[in-house]
């Protein structure tokens, strides 16, 4: 595996032709920055710029209210609503030791889930309603029409990723029948030049789930870790996302594609905003290292999980969330 000291770029143009020919073109680049790298811009992804535009400016309108409304929406037990500063510290990382909580703030909706399922009546796997905030109508609407947007893309990148495996693009739909999806909000005050060495925005971590697509402002302070153990940055690109893939990437394909540690420092003086979409399998999708990555010569790396108890282990012992 080679080390890499920039972020690569793909294309997204030719999935949006329809043709076997243009997922397949897409997919060998897929396969071969995902096995190195882990991150990557997408561009010609077919999201209007305005509507990025549109939920960015929400989010700053969101963390621009005073601190009295958003704690009136704090986090609850569902991991929805409003994160506080210092409300979040990666204990469970095998990657720097960050013993300050992450500087940063933000929004979380997830996924709706039907009132009639086991888990919204048990109350148990974050299956419960969204919060949001009072008296911006517009607010609700701009990030309800952005997360749908969000949510067709990831679904059309499972099916590039499905044939980068060598698979078929209906191959992983089973995963994602219901998927847990995340949209958060972030937000970074701006910190001083001169900061302690475990003091991060968000300190260096691996994504739990199967991929995330990032939007970023102008700012910057996106850094990922190369094989070689330095930080590279990841500089914003107007019209573009970053996609990086997860921990069930790396452990379905057995580690032959890669989850990459990533961290971001604001340094900038300026405030930051980011816009992490995280799209991941069903809650109760059974997750093991796929057939085509493992033989005899090759056996599986890692056991079969329910995915719900991956995420919800990492959650609690990560994050202060309402009661």
């Amino acid at each position: 595996m080679k080390s890499f000291e920039k972020i690569p770029h793909i294309d997204l143009a030719p999935i949006f032709t329809h043709t076997d020919t243009g997922l397949l073109s897409v997919a060998d680049q897929v396969r071969q920055i995902y096995t190195n790298v882990g991150f990557a811009y997408l561009i010609n992804h077919g999201i209007s710029e305005d509507l990025v535009q549109a939920a960015f400016q929400a989010a700053r309108d969101f963390h621009n209210l005073p601190l009295n409304k958003k704690l009136k929406i704090r986090q609850n037990k569902f991991f929805r609503g409003y994160m506080p500063r210092k409300a979040s510290r990666f204990e469970l990382s095998t990657l720097e030791k960050a013993s300050k909580p992450n500087q940063s703030e933000a929004f979380i909706i997830a996924n709706e889930v039907s009132e009639e399922s086991e888990d919204f009546k048990l109350e148990q796997n974050l299956a419960g309603p969204n919060q949001w905030p009072e008296d911006m109508p517009e607010f609700k609407e701009t990030i309800t029409t952005y997360y749908k947007s969000m949510q067709a893309l990831a679904k059309r990148m499972v099916q590039v990723f499905a044939m980068a495996f060598g698979l078929s693009p209906d191959a992983l739909d089973n995963y994602f029948r219901e998927p847990t999806i995340f949209l958060r909000l972030q937000y970074y005050p701006e910190q001083p030049d001169i900061i302690p060495e475990d003091q991060y925005g968000i300190a260096p971590h691996t994504d739990y789930g199967f991929l995330t697509l990032l939007a970023q402002d102008t700012v910057g302070g996106l850094q990922v870790k190369n094989q070689e153990g330095a930080w590279i940055d990841v500089p914003p690109e107007p019209g573009s996302f970053i996609l990086n893939s997860g921990d069930m990437i790396k452990w379905m394909t057995n580690d032959n594609f890669i989850s990459t540690p990533h961290r971001v420092i604001n340094r900038s003086g300026k405030k930051r905003y980011a816009i992490p979409f995280f799209f991941e399998p069903s809650m109760h999708a059974e997750i093991a290292p796929l057939d085509i990555f493992k033989d005899a010569n090759n056996p599986a790396k890692y056991p079969r999980i329910e995915y719900a108890d991956h995420l919800m282990t990492r959650i609690k012992s990560n994050y202060s969330i309402g009661a």
